[in-house]
């Protein structure tokens, strides 16, 4: 095990899609050169065009991947919670971090050193396999994802994202947590923030959710997928 590296953190990460094909012994060193990283809110860990020096996975905290006009707009690309890797595509790529990557929330990392992972990939053939087998079926699901949101109307998109970023609480209710602000979730599913205000509150006029403060619980999820929002 990586000292450097918390125990829930070394098994969480061991699960992960990137890694999940390899053995034990793989493991270990495939993250031999991983280290911990903490940011806190709105700290920026790469900017856009910066040189690609590592990838990362998220311990704890959200961390808003965007891109930025030169007139000042903000573009959100991702949202990236806990239990998520990014920018491994990017190390394979070369060159450099096509978008900005800052804390939406205190935020707990793990970087991997993009130079040392490659390193050692060359040094056996059969690693890239069994990291491409995991990567084609991460981007297989992508593909399907981003086929569904083009085809998505707004308010589809928003039902979508809540059953995504649901999970019970100890009575069984599933809730989901905002913890970005509401322009932050707009700019993800393609919305303007007074239709997203808008739809929410239709969705709460209509018994479908319960807002309190930077929760909101939803109804039965399998009921929220049949419904339809009027725009």
């Amino acid at each position: 095990m990586n000292p450097t590296l918390q125990k829930t953190d070394f098994e969480a990460l061991r699960r992960s899609y990137l890694f999940s094909g390899l053995q034990d012994d793989e493991y270990l060193e495939a993250i031999g050169h991983a280290a911990p990283v903490h940011l806190a809110p709105g700290q920026l860990l790469f900017s856009q065009g910066d040189n690609v020096e590592a990838f990362y996975w998220v311990a704890e905290g959200i961390i808003k991947l965007f891109r930025a006009s030169p007139q000042g707009d903000e573009k959100v690309i991702e949202l990236v919670g806990a239990n998520r890797l990014f920018a491994e595509a990017v190390l394979f790529m070369g060159g450099h971090y096509p978008v900005n990557a800052a804390a939406q929330t205190p935020v707990r990392l793990v970087a991997i050193n993009g130079r040392e992972f490659k390193a050692w990939l060359a040094q056996d053939a059969s690693r890239c396999f069994k990291l491409m087998a995991g990567m084609s079926a991460r981007m297989h699901k992508l593909v399907n994802e981003i086929d569904r949101l083009t085809l998505m109307k707004g308010a589809d998109r928003l039902l979508q994202y809540l059953l995504d970023h649901s999970d019970p609480d100890e009575t069984g209710r599933h809730k989901v947590e905002l913890e970005a602000p509401k322009q932050v979730i707009a700019s993800r599913i393609g919305v303007k923030p007074e239709t997203l205000s808008r739809l929410l509150h239709k969705l709460s006029d209509q018994g479908f959710i319960e807002i309190q403060g930077q929760t909101l619980y939803m109804c039965d999820p399998d009921e929220l997928r049949q419904i339809r929002i009027e725009t």
